[in-house]
């Protein structure tokens, strides 16, 4: 600093040396320091925290909005956002919030955490930061789901979230597991709209002919990996199958499907297939449970036929329960030795009304 005194970077690292130990000799520095460069927003913002730190407020509100003078990126905002958090000023709070929103940083979630506390209402949220389709709207969908509201998230992600948003598969798959199938429906819909997914329809299986490759997301099939097991698809005509090695686990789940159906009313489940070496009392079947509740509603015999079969189960859907969970999956039964072979499933239907001839579980 002696031998060149003009520099002003000297002094600032000398502040930032004895900033803890000596903050009165550190804001002397800070300020010689800005004084001979009035352009380092960063040196603006660490002498207005320590004169925040000694009570000076209106010097501590004038040195941060000195930085955001002449520096119009995200930390000069971000910084005036948290003085007027502080200071209890919700209207400034606002004002630089959204300021600092509409840089749209990379990790934006300490900023809407700061507008969560002081207002934790989404839609104002989303009003008060004018935040748009984009980067912006897909991290402030992000943080709601850390937040764990759901309503919040489905209404966010239908406004925020951009038809090719590789969020949105995601977000309904995070509402189907928290058991708002009702919430990811019409965001699921609005996706297959523009053809990224398949569409679920109320009684319908979404790609019951596997005539595309199931994408373990959302409505369409979900198809766990699992040790021991291998699927596969094939075209012309459409199959879905997997093949048991012999050394898969006991008790898994092949694939499962959650569909909307309508409450109070009778279905059948029909799924055409075939086996390779898959002996009878396989303990491979189909079972139908409410979404939300867990209860199986219905299950078929096991599945194990040479060369075709049809499996069937009937249900009828309980008052107020508007999704069901289709499951395919294996139980190895007492006394057996796990499956070897070959399972083809050539489509899953699902079709309203009575069921003669299928007894109920």
């Amino acid at each position: 600093m002696r031998l060149v005194p003009e520099n002003p970077a000297y002094a600032a690292q000398l502040a930032e040396e004895i900033y803890a130990t000596d903050p009165s000799q550190a804001e002397q520095l800070l300020q010689r320091a800005v004084r001979q460069n009035r352009y380092d927003a960063p040196h603006w913002i660490e002498l207005a925290l320590l004169f925040e730190e000694g009570n000076k407020l209106p010097q501590a509100e004038t040195a941060l909005l000195e930085a955001a003078k002449v520096d119009a990126t995200y930390l000069p905002s971000w910084s005036l956002a948290n003085f007027y958090f502080r200071q209890g000023q919700p209207d400034h709070f606002w004002t630089w919030a959204k300021n600092a929103a509409r840089l749209t940083p990379d990790d934006a979630a300490p900023l809407f955490r700061l507008a969560w506390y002081t207002s934790p209402d989404a839609a104002e949220v989303e009003q008060r930061l004018a935040l748009s389709r984009g980067p912006g709207g897909e991290q402030f969908v992000n943080f709601l789901m850390a937040q764990g509201d759901a309503p919040a998230v489905a209404q966010a992600a239908g406004q925020l979230l951009t038809a090719d948003s590789l969020l949105s598969p995601g977000v309904c798959d995070w509402l189907i597991a928290r058991q708002r199938a009702d919430l990811a429906l019409p965001l699921w819909n609005s996706l297959a709209a523009g053809g990224r997914v398949p569409a679920a329809r109320a009684g319908e299986v979404t790609n019951g002919n596997f005539a595309r490759s199931p994408l373990s997301l959302g409505f369409d099939w979900r198809l766990p990996q699992v040790e021991g097991i291998s699927s596969f698809l094939n075209a012309n005509p459409n199959a879905l199958g997997f093949e048991f090695s012999g050394n898969e686990p006991d008790n898994f789940v092949l694939m499962s499907q959650t569909v909307p159906v309508e409450p109070g009313k009778g279905y059948v489940l029909a799924v055409p297939y075939r086996t390779q070496g898959i002996a009878a009392g396989s303990g491979i079947t189909w079972r139908v449970e409410g979404a939300q509740s867990g209860t199986v509603l219905a299950r078929t015999s096991s599945l194990a036929a040479e060369p075709g079969g049809q499996a069937a189960a009937c249900f009828s859907t309980p008052g107020g329960v508007s999704f069901v969970n289709l499951v395919l999956a294996y139980q190895r039964e007492p006394g057996t030795v796990r499956v070897e072979g070959k399972l083809s499933l050539d489509a899953v239907r699902l079709s309203a009304g009575p069921c003669p001839g299928i007894a109920r579980p």
